[in-house]
């Protein structure tokens, strides 16, 4: 009994092992400009991590903006690289679970502008409310930029900030002037050079996105918002 019990171990043992080779993985999802949000045509090409071509797609920006890249592996990670004329080069990274079935991993992707005065929303603002101090955290979302910058070296920005409420411009302005600074500060820290960087603070709320002129859910504070602005998208 206890050797039959040690071969059906071994024969499921066998099986998954042999699932994982045989399993392939699709990555799929929709394409968004990050600006206006709206479905984009750009090419997804993914590569191993030794930067071989796994598999590539065209997104259907007439429609959703939606993709299908199939041929990925269980348990591999790999780099999606994602390109548009007039906008920056992305990438990102993907980790397939193991599995021993067919499997669909959804993944939507945001894509920016390459033009100058465009103003890209940083998602999650890094600041508290009246504060000028990066908030806890803020690495996870500012980090998301440090590639766009390492893979569009010829592109200059400015950082630009808004205040929390309207009152005291120049009180404003200094607090976000702050802001501006602290956001240039940690890309600078990351490795990315000083010198493509200006930073704009303002005194008047942002007029694309005022604070609310309801009362904001339990828990929830308008923090006035940051831009990555294009200055010169060199050559």
């Amino acid at each position: 009994m206890y050797k039959i019990i040690i071969l059906i171990i071994l024969a499921s043992s066998l099986s998954f092992s042999q699932g994982l080779i045989n399993a392939t993985v699709a990555l799929t999802g929709n394409v968004f400009n990050q600006v206006n949000k709206l479905p984009e045509t750009a090419v997804i090409k993914v590569l191993d991590m030794d930067g071989r071509r796994v598999g590539a797609a065209r997104s259907n920006g007439a429609q959703n903006g939606a993709y299908f890249v199939p041929g990925l592996k269980p348990g591999q990670t790999y780099q999606v690289l994602i390109t548009k004329k007039n906008f920056m080069t992305e990438k990102y990274k993907v980790t397939v679970p193991n599995t021993g079935k067919y499997l669909e991993i959804s993944q939507d992707f945001l894509i920016k502008p390459l033009k100058a005065g465009v103003q890209i929303p940083i998602a999650v603002t890094p600041f508290e409310l009246r504060k000028s101090k990066l908030r806890f955290g803020s690495e996870l979302y500012l980090d998301d930029w440090i590639d766009v910058f390492n893979d569009n070296p010829t592109v200059t920005f400015k950082v630009v900030s808004f205040p929390d409420q309207k009152g005291n411009a120049s009180e404003n302005k200094k607090t976000t002037e702050e802001r501006s600074k602290a956001i240039k500060e940690y890309f600078v820290s990351k490795g990315i050079g000083a010198s493509r960087f200006a930073t704009e603070g303002n005194g008047n709320v942002d007029p694309n996105n005022p604070p609310p002129t309801e009362k904001a859910a339990k828990g929830k504070r308008y923090v006035g918002p940051c831009y990555i602005e294009i200055v010169n998208i060199g050559e």
